[in-house]
């Protein structure tokens, strides 16, 4: 039975790394089907402050820089020591002035309160170890009536949350906990093949 299982998790990791249409693995890319949906479900638009939490290799933090203008921000966020300086580097090799690339520690998003009208966290929820602490800070970090959104996918197998993905009812009931209410839950956003992705989309109550 574990080694049946070990086989299969190991073949869908494969599959997703193996490429198709847009996509690559996990990647962002920002001439995809994701761009056009975020940008609606957001309401994106020049002049906005918004947060990539976790944003690894930094596509989409670019593309919101895009979409905000020299106008608004973008804070980007990273733990890893290896990944953030490479994510300071690419920020400034683009000349993106209007980008502030922010050290997280732990449940600590690193954000200032009330900074940001949309906060995003693309495939990073299933990664949090102390995901109350986390909304917490992201709770805090957003302005009354900001927007949070989170993509991620359902565990591939069995379960509730695993290290590769969460299910969006567990998201929803921690992220409601935190003070959040919930707005929409899309669950068809662009994702790989037959591995569906999901998008939960929260507010900051205004007072």
């Amino acid at each position: 039975m574990y080694r049946a299982s070990a086989i299969a998790i190991a073949l869908w990791v494969a599959a997703l790394g193996s490429g198709c249409g847009s996509w690559s693995g996990f990647g962002f890319h920002a001439d995809g089907s994701e761009l056009p949906r975020l940008r609606q479900t957001l309401a994106l638009k020049a002049g906005m402050v918004v947060a990539d939490i976790g944003a690894g290799k930094g596509e989409l933090t670019v593309a919101l820089a895009g979409e905000v203008g020299t106008g608004g921000r973008v804070f980007s966020t990273e733990i890893d020591p290896v990944r953030l300086a490479r994510l300071r580097e690419k920020v400034a090799s683009a000349g993106l002035s209007h980008v502030t690339v922010v050290q997280a520690r732990g449940s600590d998003t690193g954000l200032p309160p009330g900074c940001c009208d949309a906060i995003v966290l693309r495939r990073v929820y299933h990664h949090l170890t102390d995901p109350a602490g986390t909304n917490a800070s992201l709770l805090q970090s957003l302005r009354p009536g900001g927007v949070l959104a989170i993509i991620d996918l359902p565990p591939p197998f069995s379960g509730h949350r695993g290290p590769l993905g969460v299910s969006a009812q567990v998201v929803r009931d921690e992220v409601t906990r935190s003070g959040f209410e919930p707005l929409q839950l899309i669950k068809d956003w662009p994702g790989r093949g037959p591995f569906s992705s999901y998008c939960a989309i929260f507010r900051k109550p205004a007072p």
